[in-house]
C-alpha cells in the first residue's frame, strides 16, 4: 500500500476510468454516512454531484471532511480531503449529465435530464486531496 499526498501517474490513469465509488461524509453525530456516486478525476481533484436534500449534501454543508474510495477488493484508491462547492444550477445540471455519459451513455443521460435531474436542485463537489491511500497499483 503507497501513502502519499500526491496522485500517482498509475493512480491517476486508474481512476479515469468509470469505477465504483464509496463516498464517507460525517454525520452531525460523528458517525460515518457512505453512499456509491459516480466521481470524474478533474486535475487533481475528485467531482461528484448530488441533489440539496440529499445526506451527504447537508453533511458536507457542516462538515467538509470526505473520503471516497475507488475500486475493488483487489485494486482501489482512497482519498481523504475536503469537498467544497463547485457548481449549482444549470452548472450542475451539466455537470450530472457529463458524469450520466461517462457511466450509462449519451442517450441514457439526456433522458435522465429530461425527466428527472432538471426537476431538482443539484449542486457539484470537488473533494481535495490531503491524503491518498494506493492498494494493488503496482
Amino acid at each position: 500500500m503507497l501513502r502519499t499526498t500526491a496522485l500517482s501517474e498509475r493512480a491517476r490513469a486508474f481512476l479515469l476510468e468509470p469505477r465504483f465509488a464509496v463516498l464517507g461524509t460525517l454525520r452531525p453525530d460523528g458517525s460515518p454516512h457512505l453512499t456509491v456516486v459516480w466521481y470524474e478525476l478533474r486535475g487533481d481533484e475528485i467531482v461528484f454531484d448530488t441533489t440539496t436534500t440529499r445526506v451527504k449534501a447537508r453533511n458536507l454543508s457542516a462538515d467538509p471532511r470526505a473520503s471516497i474510495l475507488i475500486g475493488d477488493m483487489s485494486l482501489y484508491v482512497r482519498i481523504n480531503g475536503r469537498a467544497r462547492v463547485t457548481a449549482t444550477g444549470r452548472e450542475a445540471l451539466e455537470d450530472i449529465r457529463r458524469l450520466a455519459v461517462r457511466y450509462d451513455g449519451a442517450e441514457a443521460a439526456e433522458r435522465q435530464v429530461r425527466e428527472v435531474w432538471s426537476k431538482q436542485e443539484r449542486v457539484t463537489y470537488a473533494l481535495s486531496i490531503e491524503r491518498i491511500y494506493e492498494y494493488g497499483l503496482e
